[in-house]
């Protein structure tokens, strides 16, 4: 995420908002985002978007998550992007669904709160679906973010043959996620850096200590390292590159992930009982690390593909691959 003056216009619109509850109804702040048009964002105005770049849309997704907002900006974005040059602009908040092998659609994002649904299913092609008729179960994840089991009505939904395959949406929702994750890590470093340099015990600030200090430097080698590989992924999503996304898309996830354990672990280390109380601010950005790190494919199940993947590719290919450019 490169882009200083994106960065700075999200740093104004969320830097008067506070994370609240999203049972009920969507977060007060979600109004302004979809006035800003930044579900949109990505997308060429030509075909109804925003315009802007991918790059821009992973700062405004990681912004947010660093905040410890919680808003459905991701899944929003996916859903649009499906929907360009479909013909169909729906009303209100669409959110993707992916079915499972039976045809359920469990896990999904925010349903409560939309009107629509962009679900993929195994073998045909994606369906948009008006939720008026449906029925919804209501769960969380560990963020208390809305994951929802839908139930459809048995007359289906308008069927979108120009949408994105079901392997590319899966790849674009976990770049998305990569970049939640890379900003809620942001936001635990942050938060953990400033509480060790006011913190003082003994006369002295926490971060003297040297394995305080220590602590502090692991999490930000983390988040460089997630940062690093969301470019790259990023870079491959850009150049629409076949052979380098998937691969770049796990690469970020498996990295992602391990910040998100890692730095959620020595943030509340750092904090103590303090950083879990219901007024810190550091809950809101760990409870997301820990849910969103298992979400559109786990650390385990992105690295057993990439593995099986670079096996296929054989020894000689594998080293090509890995001492390019060296």
């Amino acid at each position: 995420m490169n882009n200083p003056l994106i960065a700075e216009v999200a740093a104004d619109v969320l830097g008067s908002a506070s994370p609240e509850p999203a049972d009920e109804a969507l977060p007060a702040l979600w109004s302004t985002v979809v006035e800003l048009d930044w579900p949109l964002v990505s997308i060429d105005e030509d075909s109804g978007g925003a315009g802007g770049t991918l790059d821009d849309l992973l700062t405004l997704i990681s912004a947010v998550a660093e905040s410890g907002i919680s808003l459905p900006l991701a899944e929003a974005a996916v859903a649009r992007w499906a929907l360009v040059d479909s013909g169909h602009d729906p009303a209100g908040l669409v959110v993707p669904a992916s079915a499972d092998a039976e045809g359920a659609l469990h896990d999904v994002p925010w349903a409560r709160h939309a009107q629509h649904l962009v679900v993929w299913r195994e073998q045909s092609a994606p369906l948009l679906v008006d939720l008026a008729e449906s029925r919804i179960e209501r769960s969380t994840n560990l963020a208390g973010e809305p994951r929802d089991t839908v139930v459809l009505p048995e007359s289906g939904g308008v069927a979108l043959p120009q949408a994105p395959s079901r392997p590319e949406m899966l790849a674009r929702a976990a770049l998305l996620n990569a970049a939640g994750i890379v900003g809620a890590a942001r936001g635990a470093h942050e938060i953990t850096r400033a509480h060790v340099t006011q913190r003082h015990q003994f006369g002295r600030p926490l971060i003297a200590v040297k394995s305080v200090a220590s602590a502090l430097a692991t999490m930000r080698t983390d988040l460089v390292s997630a940062e690093a590989a969301l470019g790259r992924a990023r870079e491959a999503h850009e150049r629409d590159d076949a052979e380098t996304l998937l691969a770049g898309t796990a690469t970020a996830k498996i990295r992602a992930a391990r910040a998100a354990t890692s730095i959620a672990r020595n943030a509340h280390q750092l904090h103590g009982a303090m950083g879990v109380t219901q007024e810190h601010s550091l809950h809101h950005v760990t409870r997301k690390l820990w849910a969103w790190r298992d979400e559109h494919g786990s650390e385990r199940s992105w690295a057993i593909w990439l593995g099986r993947e670079a096996r296929a590719l054989g020894e000689d290919a594998l080293w090509t691959d890995l001492t390019a450019g060296v």
